[in-house]
């Protein structure tokens, strides 16, 4: 069965922009290392469009803008901004657990695409590579990671270096880096050896922050996991985010976020002088992490306070605010999402290895979809609500499936529903304002990747369909 997408949570109207002021930073050919020809094909020749012949999927109109034929082996596709980025893997061969031609071995082609017309922007071969979703200073963008191989001479072993580099919706690449122990190249960010720089190039400034640096959450993995949200997101905003310890007493030892800006690697704010919910627990009154980094959305950061502090409980009722991401001001408070509670654990809130929530944005509609899961072995519960004033739109009941939003857009948030050992099954659409469905039991290739210009795109084994937003 094909793979799906994932989207970035950006507002449409800041990525088109962000990507249009980024584009002169890209480079006209990929990194010395063979990485990317950056050989421009011209434009594509022109073949007859295909038919869709299924339904209307939810947010999008029923006749394609333009089609793709399908690629040997099959077609991811990203939303790059106002592009889509089509990549195949010729001749790589398709495994038994197989994530999609992106993260298959082997060289990769990939073909930026004009979202609306789908006029081909540029074209460009790697080597062996793997491709992901990525953000570019909030942008989205894509990443390609371009292994090289140096053979044994007889003395020593087979080498291999890895290079990360990232492209913007035309092909331009933006800026690269090694793949280091150690190291954190996110968001157009290089943090490494205790110093940030932005990795277009530039000055590197000392990073202040108190420990491990923590990551934002987002949508939950897809199977091919890496088409709708970054794999790296450890910076938002043009800020990073870590915990410090702040000493209360002798059992107790509550953690609040450090927020710092990474255009200066200075502590920018920290919650415990930040705007909060009337809801939220006193700092003092809690026994651990008592605030979580959930997204961030343009210059809004949305945080998950906690609002019981029990540490003998496995799960807390988190009241969600919206800051101010540069100063912590409290724009917005948004309603309670009942999720894990921190209890003693040291990788909790990790939105990688065990996330706290699942979060998905619409940036037509202005909400945003976060599902918790109150308790272990229940269903992870969606709630709706809306960025700029924080009221709930819609809220799971505990008798409903789960709810693990994938991606949306115009309107329509997509989600799993069921969560198996090996991944996440039987997707479905529903109204992001009236949790109205308006699509079951979809086949795990008819989930849209959204651009920032409201087309969905997805990859059959008929090949590439790109619709209008209906």
């Amino acid at each position: 069965m094909a793979s799906t997408a994932r989207t970035v949570l950006v507002p449409a109207a800041v990525a088109v922009a962000l990507l249009a002021g980024l584009t002169a930073c890209g480079s006209d050919s990929g990194s010395g290392s063979g990485s990317g020809s950056g050989k421009d094909d011209g434009p594509a020749k022109k073949t007859a469009r295909l038919a869709w012949r299924d339904a209307a999927l939810p947010g999008l109109a029923a006749k394609p803008a333009w089609t793709a034929p399908a690629a040997p082996g099959g077609t991811a596709v990203f939303a790059v901004g106002d592009a889509f980025a089509l990549v195949s893997a010729p001749g790589a061969e398709k495994l038994s657990n197989d994530k999609g031609p992106a993260l298959r071995e082997g060289p990769k082609t990939v073909e930026f695409r004009d979202a609306r017309d789908g006029a081909v922007r540029r074209t460009l071969r790697f080597g062996d590579a793997r491709v992901t979703a990525d953000t570019w200073h909030g942008a989205p963008a894509l990443r390609v990671r371009v292994t090289s191989k140096t053979p044994s001479d007889g003395m020593t072993s087979d080498k291999s270096t890895t290079v990360e580099e990232v492209y913007d919706g035309r092909g331009g690449k933006l800026g690269s880096a090694p793949q280091a122990d150690g190291a954190s190249f996110s968001d157009g960010w290089l943090a490494k050896d205790g110093t940030v720089a932005r990795g277009e190039g530039g000055t590197a400034n000392k990073l202040e922050k108190s420990g491990d640096l923590q990551g934002i959450h987002g949508p939950v993995r897809s199977q091919d996991l890496y088409r709708y949200a970054p794999e790296q997101r450890t910076f938002a905003g043009d800020h990073a985010f870590s915990y410090e310890e702040v000493e209360r007493g002798m059992f107790n030892h509550p953690k609040h976020l450090v927020v710092t800006d990474l255009a200066t690697g200075r502590k920018a704010w920290t919650t415990s002088e930040a705007g909060r919910p009337s809801q939220a627990l006193p700092e003092d009154k809690s026994h651990a992490v008592n605030v979580v980094p959930v997204t961030v959305v343009g210059d809004r950061i949305v945080l998950a306070w906690q609002t019981k502090g029990d540490e003998h409980t496995g799960t807390e009722p988190w009241v969600m605010s919206v800051n101010d991401v540069k100063s912590g001001r409290l724009l917005a408070t948004g309603p309670v999402v009942e999720a894990e509670a921190p209890g003693s654990r040291t990788d909790f809130g990790n939105p990688l290895t065990d996330p706290t929530f699942e979060v998905a944005y619409d940036a037509a509609a202005g909400a945003v979809v976060t599902s918790g899961q109150p308790g272990m072995g229940k269903p992870w519960l969606a709630t709706a609500w809306d960025l700029k004033s924080g009221k709930r739109l819609w809220a799971q009941g505990p008798d409903e499936n789960d709810f693990s939003p994938l991606t949306a857009g115009n309107g329509v948030v997509y989600g799993y529903t069921n969560r198996g050992t090996q991944g996440y099954w039987d997707p479905i659409a529903v109204d992001v304002k009236t949790k109205k469905v308006l699509a079951k039991k979809l086949d795990n290739d008819r989930v849209p990747a959204f651009s920032a210009d409201g087309h969905g795109a997805v990859s059959v084994d008929q090949g590439v369909f790109v619709f209008p937003a209906a």
